[in-house]
């Protein structure tokens, strides 16, 4: 399989006045990016809230019958009626895109939806050409999956979806199920035989698809508000490929977090249509794969501070690895295109302070956070809560290097004089980061100090989710979806990228 391999050399910024230029004069920018999580979601939800409050109002949502073979033995979960709700939304809303995408008329599932459980004596129907019914492990390996055998569907209902709904909520289930209801959309669009990877990618546009049409108010069935939304969108992490595996030299991959939240979100923005190009077009080369290094003694998670650092080669850790290959990156980036450019250093403080001297940051920025001082051209870093982040199998080493290299980037939006300012500049820092992200994919044509490894990309996702706005009409930091297509653009664009805007 295709694997990005593709190098961005230290290209020109073309003309570095676009950064300054492009969004017009004013003051010279923000002194500080605060990237602390505002812990909400992306979209306004008036039809989920009381009117002058901001307490969602939970909705309630009774078993529509019919919808799903529930079977004979099934104890109630609080999830029924919204999963009846679900599926019986998809189908509408396909009744709805299909024509528009395929043309022609779209045909409901007819062999139906199957709740699996140990304790299930009903059958549900096997996929496979024997006709022998289908066991509760059966469907605990995939945990839910369409047949096209039999045109049904079946979902774990003793595992995934309980651990899902207490994770991230109902919600995101649902869009887990959106997912799956899409290859029964390929059965029927003729793409059933595409490969498994592009597959996947389709079917997490159409979730994408699908989830956007019901947070925007289109569905009479199911509502969304900003925090289902982002959940939606953790889902899609969480069902990545994992990261020990063969990447995309498996035949069944299906894909990494940051593959699968970039086809969410073509969908989100373009609909089926835009979902209906993915065969048509050269999607593979946009897909990174990063293998798994099994001699890697740190299973490619860098200590926050090496305990035992190497006498001949130094550290081997976030706080001199990461600012090493921040420097090498842009320190030449910068002296090639004839700016004056200080690299910036790095220092810690303690989450409970004392916090920094700097007069142009205001104190309520350091807790919990990464801050660029340019007072004096320092990166200040909570160590308290990057430890925490480094530690954590779910953010990991790359989640303190996004944060290192976001205000890295400020640092270097200061020195190209760039006029960008608010919540266009922060999201111009997580394009910058992703330009130096996709300058470190190996395999390495440069001398970088520090590489990514599996698993990097999908933990800086996962911080720009929790660094994100509450909502999209703060224009602050930016939405979880801006902030994320920011980055992403930086990766598959490299710097030219951010200059445009």
């Amino acid at each position: 399989m295709l694997a990005f391999v593709r190098r961005r050399a230290l290209v020109p910024f073309l003309s570095m006045a676009l950064l300054a230029s492009a969004c017009g004069a004013g003051e010279s920018g923000v002194t500080a990016l605060d990237s602390r999580s505002n812990g909400g979601g992306l979209f306004p939800t008036p039809e989920s809230t009381v009117p002058g409050q901001d307490v969602p109002v939970e909705r309630t949502y009774e078993v529509i019958d019919g919808v799903v073979d529930f079977g004979d033995a099934k104890t109630p979960r609080d999830y029924d009626g919204f999963l009846t709700a679900v599926f019986g939304d998809i189908q509408e809303f396909w009744a709805a895109a299909y024509p528009e995408a395929y043309g022609g008329a779209f045909e409901p599932l007819s062999g139906g939806i199957y709740a699996a459980y140990p304790s299930r004596t009903a059958p549900i129907p096997g996929c496979n050409r024997e006709g022998t019914p289908a066991t509760y492990e059966d469907v605990l390996n995939s945990g839910a999956y369409y047949c096209i055998l039999g045109d049904n569907m079946a979902y774990d209902d003793e595992n995934l979806l309980p651990s899902l709904v207490a994770e991230l909520g109902k919600e995101a289930v649902g869009v887990v199920l959106a997912h799956e209801f899409g290859h029964a959309v390929q059965a029927r669009s003729g793409n059933w035989n595409q490969p498994v990877i592009l597959k996947e990618q389709q079917a997490d546009c159409f979730a994408g698809a699908w989830t956007a049409h019901v947070a925007t108010g289109g569905s009479s069935l199911v509502t969304f508000d900003d925090a289902d939304v982002r959940a939606g969108i953790i889902a899609m992490i969480k069902v990545r490929d994992p990261i020990e595996g063969d990447g995309l030299a498996d035949p069944n991959a299906h894909g990494t977090g940051f593959d699968r939240v970039g086809a969410f979100q073509d969908g989100f923005v373009g609909g089926v249509t835009r979902c209906a190009t993915f065969f048509d077009e050269n999607r593979l080369d946009n897909l990174i794969d990063i293998p798994f290094d099994a001699a890697d003694p740190n299973a490619g998670n860098l200590p926050l501070i090496d305990p035992n650092p190497d006498p001949e080669t130094g550290p081997g850790d976030i706080v001199t690895l990461i600012p090493a290959g921040l420097d090498f990156f842009w320190v030449n980036l910068t002296a090639a295109n004839g700016v004056a450019f200080t690299a910036p250093t790095f220092a810690p403080f303690p989450n409970a302070g004392p916090y920094p001297a700097c007069a142009s940051v205001d104190q309520s920025a350091f807790p919990n956070n990464v801050v660029y001082c340019p007072d004096d051209n320092v990166i200040y870093w909570d160590q308290d809560v990057m430890a925490a982040l480094a530690a954590d199998p779910f953010t990991g080493d790359m989640s303190v290097g996004y944060l290192f290299s976001n205000a890295y980037s400020e640092a270097v939006q200061r020195a190209i004089g760039s006029q960008r300012t608010g919540e266009q500049r922060a999201l111009t820092n997580d394009c910058l980061t992703g330009a130096w992200v996709a300058s470190i994919v190996p395999p390495a044509t440069q001398d970088s100090p520090v590489f990514l490894s599996a698993g990097d990309l999908d933990e800086a996702i996962v911080t720009a989710l929790g660094r994100s706005d509450e909502r999209t009409d703060t224009n602050v930091l930016g939405s979880a979806f801006e902030k994320i297509d920011a980055f992403r653009d930086g990766v598959l664009g490299g710097l030219p990228v951010c200059q445009q805007g």
